[in-house]
């Protein structure tokens, strides 16, 4: 079981990469546009995501018929956070490498406020997800959902290149 997990947890980090997740709106290398891009990438994402979930958390039938609907709501408020973090290093993109002070300073207000935002959304679902699942279950599922949100984080990180800091003169 722990195997089919990193086995799958690999696969989606490997299709991230292939994706390009967003190395191609950092670089607009097709004709597509940046949504149409971050589209195709959620699809795979999102497929991949919850064939993980479905593998991790060997559910009941009964658990099934009441985790698999709170699980969409959950995810379509985390994908609304995710689009306006997308709209973030979009915006990054479009000014890289020179990031005015003013604009550093409004991303960065906007990436904690998202931060925060996922933060608090996430404790309100897992809180639900405590009410309809056995603990070992609501505990195993804030464990997947932790460990595929840092090889998401993990591979957008790694494509996105640090703020160069301007030399005194």
């Amino acid at each position: 079981m722990k195997t089919k997990i990193n086995a799958l947890l690999t696969r989606s980090f490997c299709i991230l990469s292939l994706c390009g997740f967003p190395v191609i709106p950092l670089h607009h290398a097709f004709a597509q546009s940046d949504q149409d891009l971050i589209e195709v990438a959620r699809s795979v994402v999102s497929t991949d995501r919850k064939a993980v979930v479905v593998a991790a958390m060997e559910l009941t039938e009964t658990e099934a018929n009441g985790f698999w609907p709170l699980y969409r709501e959950y995810r379509a408020a985390m994908d609304k956070i995710i689009d306006e973090r997308m709209k973030l290093v979009l915006n990054y993109a479009k000014l890289y490498p020179n990031v005015p002070d003013d604009q550093a300073k409004a991303m960065l207000d906007t990436y904690t406020s998202l931060e925060q935002k996922q933060v608090e959304q996430r404790n309100v679902y897992l809180k639900k997800f405590s009410d309809i699942l056995p603990a070992a279950k609501a505990l195993r599922f804030a464990q997947v959902e932790t460990r595929l949100d840092l090889l998401v984080h993990l591979n957008l990180a790694a494509r996105i290149p640090l703020t160069p800091i301007a030399q005194p003169k």
